[in-house]
Order: structure tokens, then sequence, then C-alpha cells
């Protein structure tokens, strides 16, 4: 899972390592981060100082036209991690719907990056202000991590002129990129062929997250009643659906899951010797668990409203927000990346196709004018920006920004113990977003990002020991 300093590159991710969101279920600043930090400090376009000012100087989209684009860049992203970068970058700057287009002269193969934050739109086909640079800045930086694990965020911050930009989601939906394979959960794709089955790994669609106490006994439905109650008299009818015939599926925490999977809690295709689905499960040590949804005919159309019986326990809700689904505060991000003269390293790529500058290690940051302070939440806060932004951290080389300690500070909340002025900023109120914040000179930055996590550890699968060094939440 690391990547190293060197060695052989690997494939940059396709459009599904992005995060998007569900078509029918638009969601605000929620992403998902899987650049690498090696890929984010060592690359030919933001970490070589001839590249880095032509790729602010106008729009994207003129800038990488396969026909008249400017050449040098063309050159430069014959750098595999440059394309990571370059990802990463349209899907931070660009709104959903918008892409820019790259065309390998070698290969003459064509690579679309897709937008999805919106944060400097404008980037499209013009330069972007400096506000624009500093937001996209810290939308990479909160993006990356060590181990190139794709990990799903919750990004907040503000932009006064778009007061909508980042406004939480007031109901969030499963997450649909597996991180162990980096690669859709198959039920959500297309059935290829027609399937009548609860057991087919196709044709499901994402519905909603839930919270419940765990060891508990959960019971929803769409139009049926629970199976363990179809002798009640007094056991009510959950949810309902509509149109076709309709099943669900049961997931444990918030990812979509297949027939079969570990995360598989339970699946209705009707109880109660009726077509209506409904499921009873346990609730999961997670204390979450979400629904997916699709007709039993995969060729027809139908469409749930998923109830939950809540009498069993006052904790159990379902459709739950933004908010409630990424309730763990990391940290906040600022900078300019962009600065060409702040850069510790540099790497281009030859006429001749050759790659200089892969093998650096450079002690501290490698963007000088990149920053991260860490939520006060945290009880190691020190160790945590090291592993956090550092791709060697154990060295705490090759690092892509400073760290300049806790963001605020709950005894002392004025400059320098507090890195940042506000916990809480106005324009969304109650999202706990980080404002005003100081770098290690004393400069202020008003275009932080701050990111919110689902879990303390971040990243499913990995061993809770190998994140030991997050310390945990006082």
């Amino acid at each position: 899972m690391f990547l190293g300093a060197s060695g052989c590159q690997p494939e940059a991710p396709g459009e599904d390592a992005l995060g998007a969101a569900p078509a029918a279920a638009k969601q605000g600043m929620r992403v998902a981060n899987s650049l690498t930090t090696q890929a984010l400090v060592l690359n030919a376009l933001s970490t070589n100082p001839t590249a880095s000012p032509l790729l602010v100087s106008t729009g994207l989209v003129p800038l990488f036209n396969p026909v008249s684009g400017n050449s040098y860049l063309q050159l430069q992203l014959r750098d595999v991690d440059a394309q990571h970068f370059m990802s990463y970058l349209v899907s931070c700057a660009l709104e959903s719907g918008h892409a820019v287009t790259w065309k390998d002269p070698l290969t003459l193969a064509v690579k679309t990056w897709q937008g999805q934050a919106g944060l400097c739109p404008q980037w499209e086909t013009g330069a972007p202000t400096q506000a624009c640079k500093n937001r996209v800045s810290a939308c990479l930086l909160a993006r990356n991590n060590a181990y190139g694990r794709r990990v799903e965020l919750s990004m907040r911050g503000e932009d006064p002129a778009r007061p909508a930009l980042f406004a939480l989601e007031t109901e969030t939906r499963p997450v649909e990129i597996d991180p162990d394979t980096a690669s859709r959960v198959p039920s959500y794709e297309t059935c290829t062929t027609p399937q009548t089955s609860m057991n087919r790994d196709c044709g499901w669609k994402a519905d909603f997250i839930g919270r419940c106490t765990p060891g508990q006994t959960v019971r929803l439905g769409a139009g049926g009643k629970a199976p363990d109650q179809c002798t009640s008299s007094s056991a009510l009818v959950l949810g309902s659906a509509s149109g076709a015939r309709m099943m669900l599926r049961v997931c444990d925490n918030t990812l979509g899951c297949d027939q079969g999977s570990t995360r598989q809690l339970g699946q209705s295709q009707g109880t109660c010797a009726t077509t209506n689905p409904a499921v009873s499960f346990t609730c999961p040590a997670s204390g979450f668990f979400n629904v997916m949804a699709a007709p039993y005919d995969s060729t027809q159309v139908g469409t749930v409203s998923v109830g939950v019986e809540t009498g069993t326990s006052a904790n159990t809700r379902y459709r739950l927000s933004e908010a409630e689904v990424y309730p763990v505060r990391e940290g906040a991000y600022y900078g300019n990346i962009f600065d060409a003269s702040a850069l510790a390293a540099t790497v281009y790529v030859e006429e001749g196709g050759r790659i200089q500058g892969k093998e650096q290690v450079v002690k501290g940051a490698v963007y000088k004018k990149m920053f991260s302070c860490q939520a006060p939440e945290w009880s190691d806060a020190a160790a945590y920006a090291t592993h956090r932004v550092c791709a060697l951290p154990g060295s705490e080389s090759n690092c892509a920004a400073r760290s300049t300690g806790v963001c605020i500070d709950w005894t002392n909340r004025g400059y320098p113990a507090s890195k940042c002025g506000k916990d809480d900023g106005t324009v969304v109120d109650g999202d706990g977003d980080f404002e005003e914040c100081y770098d290690s000179y004393g400069e202020q930055w008003k275009e932080p990002v701050t990111v919110f996590l689902h879990e303390t550890c971040g990243m499913p699968g990995i061993p809770s020991n190998d994140c030991a060094w997050r310390g945990t939440t006082k």
C-alpha cells in the first residue's frame, strides 16, 4: 500500500477513484482521498518550478487541449504521478459535469479528468484567483495520505461569495467504492442480462445510512412486516414501495455490499407470505448500517421509502445527515501549493521522456507554503501530523505541508497558541470548520479546508494498531 520514494509507477486511477456521487443523489463536499503523499510531493507538475506557474496562467481546458495545449505541460504528463495529481486537481477545482481532457502524445490514449467539488469553476477556461488557488491547494492537501488508501471525507469550509458551496447533506448515501479494491461494489453496477433474484450482485441502488445500538435488534422494511413478527397482530408494516416489486439488502457500516459479503446483515424479497420486503438484523459493532434497494426483476423500475422501527431503541435512526455520518474532526489544511518559489524539490520530465527527481528525500515539507493544524480533540496531535501529511512519516520527510500544531487551544484561543481564529466559521453554522488560520510565519489564510472522518482510524480494513499514531479523541 505504501508508495516508496522510487520504483515503478502505478497506473493512474480512473474516474471511480475520485469518489463520484451516484447520479441520483448529488452530494455536497463529501469526497474521497487516495492520492498518495508521494505522488503529491514529487510529481512533474506541482513540484516543477517551470510547470507550476503555467498551470495557473490560464484555463485548464485550453492548457491541456490535445491539439493546441501547452507543449511543456503535455511533456510533464508523461509522469504518471502528474496524471494522478491532475485527476485530483480537476476534481477539486471544477464542478460535477465539467471535465478536462488530455491526449497522451505517445500512446494517443485519451484521459478525461472529471470535476466534482467545484472550488474554482473559473479555472476551467481562465486563470484562477488567489483565493481559488488557496482553496484548491487545501483540497489537494486534505485528500492525500501516505498509504494511498481510499478514505471517505467530509470537507468543510466557507466561501462568502457562495454560501451554499460547503453546505452539509441533510441525508447521506452509502459509500459505493470499496477501499480494498478501489473499485465500485459490483452490486451497484448495471445488470448486463435480466435477473430475478435477490442474490444477484448487480442492479442495486444505494438508499441511505442508519445508526443503531450494537447488539440490539433492528427492523426495517419497504412495505412489509419484519420476518420475526409475522404472527404478531400489533406488528407494524414498515415503509412502502411503488412501481415494480422491490427487494432490500442491509450492510454493515457505510459501505454497500454483495451477496455473501461479511458486511451483509440481511436481505429480503418478501416476508410473511407476501412479496413486500422487510429485514430483521442485529446491530453490528460499528453502530451503523446502510440499505440497498433493487427491483426483483432487473428490467423493471421501482422505488422504496424505507421505514425503520424505532421502538426498540431510541438510538435507532435512519437517513442520517452528513454531520452524523462524519462526526470525527481531523484538522485543517491551508496554503498555496502553486507557489513555485516555495518548492524544496524539483521533478521534471526531459525531452527524451526520462523523469528526473523521483529519488529525492526532503527533510520536512516539500511545499513550504502549505500547512496543516490538528483538531484539539486528538490526544497526540504532533505524532498524528507527521503521519497524515508526510510520505515518509517515520523520518518526517517528503511532507506535503508543515504542521503548525493545534488549530484551537481550548485554554488559550489567541494566536500563537491557537493557529486558527475560529473553530466554527459563520457561513455554515454548526459545521465545525476552522477558519482564519495562521501559518508558521504568522501569515493568516482565509481559505482553509477542515476534514471530518467517519471513524477515528479513518481507513476501513487497516488494523487498528496501524492507526495507533492517531492517538485517541479526548
